[in-house]
């Protein structure tokens, strides 16, 4: 398995006219290990001086993930936080034993919502069409391996590229393995709850599989590229999943287990054929008893005397509420996308040419999902053939269909206007030990003008003076020891109050809380 793990903070993408969102600028960090309990001061920013919501999270997995309870942290967060300098959060961390080992995330947002139609209008032709010419390609476990891990590769460097924590997990079949990539965009308030956009991106043996499913995977591609600039309360997870054309092989490995025991599985986007489009009569089929299935959606075809000209949307019945999502998200932010929905009973078994991807598997686990397709073989003739090129797929329809999706994705997911910043505290002023722990003598308490120190077997030593909040007070100095042992530190210019001496010693750092009077 590889990772790549997501340390910075996504940057959204304004679109013109949109709100500025609040920056954040964790300025320091003290850990007092005697009371349990970690102080973060930060620096609140916004260009409209809204009030902001302001929380705090924290990390025990390097960054993976914001998951440790903080509801007990108090000081400047919740909502109504005005923006202002020297702001402070104090947060018993009790329960965790490596407290240095924490990394914590100081967020706001200012109650605006981006634009969505702003990020819809991003989606391009152009690009598209660059895309579906790189991804075309014979690319089979068997028959072309290479070419099969070229376009996993491209798949990886892109959610790489886009700063989405990406894993390539290997799923076993036939005494082979490939990969499904994934990249996760982690949501920024609600992070378990998670959304997944994907599609397959093999072929079957000796076609360049540009419909099935090159659109997929460059209409996914698009999306992450897309949404990770910006911010989101929930995640979304971005997929290319391996060995569908085996029987949905990757996909049910994955919703088999293979993601953290925390992330709640709300809905998945599976792009399934996305690109081909005929406005000719007649040139939409549909398969055996559908009319009885779906009555209404079989006289809208008709009426249209079956042009194969819109997206098909399939669900299931538990899925009801992520067509209808899927439905309203076409008619606000693609209104000429001619798309029809379909609700298949239960997990489809009664329509089994419904079943024939990735989404059967999340059906049948449970979870709601959706298959966007263009009809498949009862549209597109080159359908598992070598004529399946990117010439026969249309790119304004494929755009349109990507338009769709991202906006969906982006509806359930849910926009914040936010900014965060956040704090790595093996880096953190405060009364911890790290290294060799050494016993620091400090007199006298108040001091002054001096403080006398002594520590067992040092001769010289970094000593530092920092506020509670961990901000220098004076800057580091290397000190010797005098003939008896003992280091004289001056605090003659420190204004009265209490600090923390930090002392550095071959890799060892060890600290007090000493009174200036």
């Amino acid at each position: 398995m590889r990772l790549v793990s997501l340390l910075l903070i996504l940057i959204p993408f304004l679109g013109r006219g949109q709100n500025a969102a609040p920056v954040v600028d964790i300025t320091g960090a003290s850990i007092d290990i005697v009371a349990g309990t970690v102080t973060i001061t930060y620096d609140l920013g916004d260009a409209e001086n809204d009030l902001c919501h302001v929380r705090i999270q924290a990390s025990t997995d390097a960054g993976f993930s914001f998951m440790a309870a903080t509801e007990l942290a108090t000081g400047s967060l919740g909502t109504g936080i005005t923006p202002a300098n020297g702001l402070s959060i104090t947060w018993p961390y009790a329960g965790i034993v490596d407290i240095q080992s924490v990394i914590i995330r100081v967020s706001a947002d200012d109650g605006h919502t981006p634009d969505i139609q702003a990020m819809v209008d991003q989606v391009l032709e152009a690009t598209m069409a660059s895309r579906l010419a790189n991804l075309a390609i014979p690319r089979h476990y068997q028959a072309a391996p290479a070419g099969l891990a070229q376009v996993r590769d491209s798949i990886w460097q892109q959610f790489s590229s886009a700063g989405l924590q990406t894993v390539a997990t290997p799923v076993p079949y036939n005494g082979s393995f490939s990969d499904n990539v994934m990249g996760r965009q982690p949501g920024s308030i609600d992070e378990a709850r998670t959304f997944t956009v994907d599609a397959h991106y093999d072929a079957v043996a000796n076609v360049p599989g540009a419909d099935d499913n090159a659109t997929g995977v460059v209409a996914t591609l698009e999306i992450a590229r897309i949404l990770s600039q910006y911010h989101f309360k929930n995640s979304i997870r971005y997929i290319g999943f391996a060995f569908e054309e085996q029987g949905l092989i990757g996909s049910e490995f994955h919703v088999q287990g293979n993601f953290p025991v925390w992330e709640l599985h709300e809905g998945t986007l599976n792009l399934e054929m996305v690109g081909y489009y005929s406005n000719e009569p007649g040139s939409q089929t549909v398969p055996a008893g559908f009319d009885i299935l779906f009555p209404e959606a079989t006289a809208a075809i008709a009426a249209d005397e079956y042009r194969g000209n819109f997206l098909t949307v399939v669900g299931n019945t538990n899925s009801q509420a992520l067509i209808n999502t899927y439905s309203n998200a076409c008619d606000q932010y693609v209104p000429t996308l001619r798309h029809i929905t379909l609700e298949v009973p239960g997990n489809g078994q009664i329509a089994p040419d419904l079943r024939r991807s990735d989404h059967a598997s999340f059906w049948d686990n449970g979870i709601q999902a959706l298959m966007l397709t263009d009809g498949s073989n009862f549209r597109n003739a080159n359908y598992h053939t070598p004529n399946d090129i990117v010439a026969t797929i249309d790119i304004p329809f494929l755009t349109q269909n990507t338009k769709a999706t991202l906006a969906t994705a982006a509806v359930l997911a849910e926009p914040v206007n936010l900014g965060a910043d956040q704090f790595d505290l093996a880096n953190a002023v405060g009364l911890a030990e790290t290294g060799l722990v050494r016993t620091m003598v400090v007199y006298p308490v108040p001091a002054d003008d001096v403080l006398h120190i002594k520590v067992e077997h040092v001769q010289q030593a970094v000593f530092g003076l920092f506020d509670l909040s961990g901000r220098p007070t004076v800057p580091e100095q290397l000190l010797q020891a005098g003939k008896d042992g003992t280091f004289n530190y001056s605090v003659s210019n420190v204004e009265p109050g209490l600090y923390i001496l930090r002392m550095s010693n071959q890799g060892a750092t060890t600290a007090v809380k000493v009174e200036v009077r």
